[in-house]
């Protein structure tokens, strides 16, 4: 269903919603854009050319959160979690990809994590197209793009004075079901700026055979060359949609068994208990986070592990780029096989 949705009416819907749902919109937080909860004094961000700086995952994966309480005499009980049916307003198309992709590793038969998967029920995802898409992103290279549908419960494009609402689940309907019918031409019109914005998007870099490449030289001097210049500051893990490595610590004086966020591209990550470490140097980290983007996630679920939204490259404190990285590895010798 497509409607039309005045600029001028969007806070007073947002704030209509709070009636029924806990809301979360992308608000300003000092210098960057975050995820919070909808208050009355809350001033909406949706103009930025960018994603928020933490991605929305940290709604339904917290940086840290309490599993177990211990109480006395050894015994021990699970947390409870509190949570609300909300909804995500704003979410860029790049982020509601990337928390599907998360559901491959979080809802499996057998091994569901019932946290992430409570999360997940009660969520209504809004989205936000990108009209003018951000600088660093390059989702249409990894296969998606500025105004991809996937996981969304209903997708905005930004028309100026008013937005373009496509419903895409009964949720959806529901949030928007007081608004007018779009015309026809109103529709045209949102599909050329979405096509507009889908073809100002270069290709960052060769998918093909990347892959394989990268699999064939996985001990090429190409992985101390590109990891040279790492900090080994984990910004690049812990700001990622897809990343989803977590520690799990009991802290006695709390009394409670928590999970932390963790990321591959710290030492202690993969530090075993006999003292040796598999990924003892920034090389062989490096070498996993391209990896498991471009070769793991693809042996498993058969997609790539990034939808392309550019944190990486636009928060690095060096510089680095994952995008120069992977044109980079499109050079490395390559052999064909042939199946008998």
């Amino acid at each position: 269903m497509n409607l039309i949705l005045e600029k001028q009416a969007l806070p007073g819907l947002l704030q209509s919603w709070r009636e029924q749902y806990d809301v979360y919109v992308p608000q300003k937080m000092e210098r960057f854009s975050h995820f919070m909860p909808l208050t009355e004094e809350s001033v909406l961000v949706t103009g930025e050319p960018h994603n928020t700086r933490i991605p929305p995952k940290a709604l339904f994966l917290p940086m840290t959160e309490t599993l177990v309480k211990f109480t006395r005499f050894g015994g021990y009980e699970d947390a409870q979690q509190n949570v609300q049916p909300r909804v995500v307003f704003g979410i860029r198309p790049c982020d509601a990809q990337a928390i599907q992709l998360l559901d491959t590793s979080f809802i499996q038969e057998g091994y569901t994590d019932p946290l992430w998967l409570e999360r997940r029920e009660k969520t209504i995802t809004i989205g936000l197209g990108c009209h003018q898409p951000c600088h660093n992103g390059f989702c249409t290279t990894v296969g998606y793009g500025p105004f991809n549908k996937s996981d969304l419960d209903a997708l905005l494009t930004d028309l100026g004075d008013t937005y373009l609402v496509e419903t895409l689940s009964e949720a959806g309907e529901a949030c928007f079901q007081d608004l007018s019918p779009a015309s026809d031409d109103i529709y045209e019109h949102a599909l050329e700026i979405q096509q507009i914005a889908h073809d100002q998007m270069p290709v960052a870099f060769e998918t093909e055979n990347l892959k394989e490449k990268l699999e064939q030289n996985f001990n090429s001097k190409f992985w101390e060359e590109v990891s040279q210049s790492c900090l080994g500051c984990g910004v690049c893990t812990f700001l990622c949609p897809t990343c989803f490595c977590f520690d799990i610590v009991d802290e006695t004086q709390r009394k409670q068994r928590v999970r932390n966020w963790d990321t591959c591209m710290f030492r202690t990550y993969s530090l075993e208990a006999s003292g040796h470490n598999p990924r003892p140097s920034r090389v062989e980290r490096t070498r996993q986070r391209l990896s498991h983007k471009f070769v793991y996630w693809l042996d498993q679920v058969n997609q790539i592990g990034c939808t392309g939204c550019g944190r990486c490259v636009r928060y690095c404190p060096v510089g680095i780029d994952i995008r120069a990285m992977l044109r980079q590895a499109q050079t490395l010798p390559f052999e064909v096989s042939h199946a008998v």
